[in-house]
């Protein structure tokens, strides 16, 4: 008996036996290799885990101290407004998407609230990841927000996702996080 552990491949088609086919190793081995080809392709690209940390609140809120450089949204009791997503290795794709409520007490006319997801790599490099950030000229109200974006792992290691925050022209008004907050990363082998 011979052993075969497949190809990282994925063919769209493969001989099977007609009726009448004489049966021996080489003519059953054809369709038996493309389909453990096929399953180790599937294995290589499936979804290794969801990440999930979320928080609710009706009476309270986080908020984030006026900064004109972004600044992570801290812990606070058992608040969590990060996820770490351990295993990952080069190629790896993170699927990013969080909703949360934000409220921006602005001072000026011309202020501006922006919030955005960055993933700490395992070299400890801060990497935005495409499409992660959101702009807000919501000012004195709260409003539903969300992002979602996604991130193509370069190095192999834990990635930690967060949410961080700033105001244009460091703003002395109040940026924060109300009612609810939801994130979630998708973690897919490449």
């Amino acid at each position: 008996m011979a052993e075969y552990s497949g190809e990282d491949r994925f063919p769209r088609s493969f001989e099977t036996l007609n009726d009448g086919t004489v049966r021996d190793a080489a003519s059953v081995n054809v369709g038996l290799e493309a389909l453990a080809d096929r399953t180790l392709y599937l294995f290589n690209r499936r979804v290794e885990a969801v990440h999930l940390t979320s928080w609710g609140s009706e009476e309270n809120g986080v908020g984030l101290a006026p900064t004109m450089a972004y600044a992570d949204w801290l812990d606070a009791g058992s608040f969590v407004f990060r996820v770490d997503v351990p295993n990952v290795e080069p190629l790896d794709v993170l699927l990013l998407d969080c909703s949360f409520t934000l409220e921006f007490l602005a001072s000026g006319a011309d202020d501006q609230a922006r919030v955005r997801l960055v993933a700490v790599a395992p070299n400890g490099a801060i990497v935005v990841p495409a499409g992660a950030h959101v702009a807000s000229e919501l000012r004195n109200s709260r409003a539903p927000a969300a992002i979602s974006g996604f991130l193509v792992a370069a190095q192999a290691g834990t990635y930690r996702i967060k949410l961080q925050g700033k105001t244009r022209n460091g703003d002395p008004g109040q940026l924060g996080i109300y009612d609810g907050f939801v994130l979630r990363v998708l973690h897919l082998k490449r």
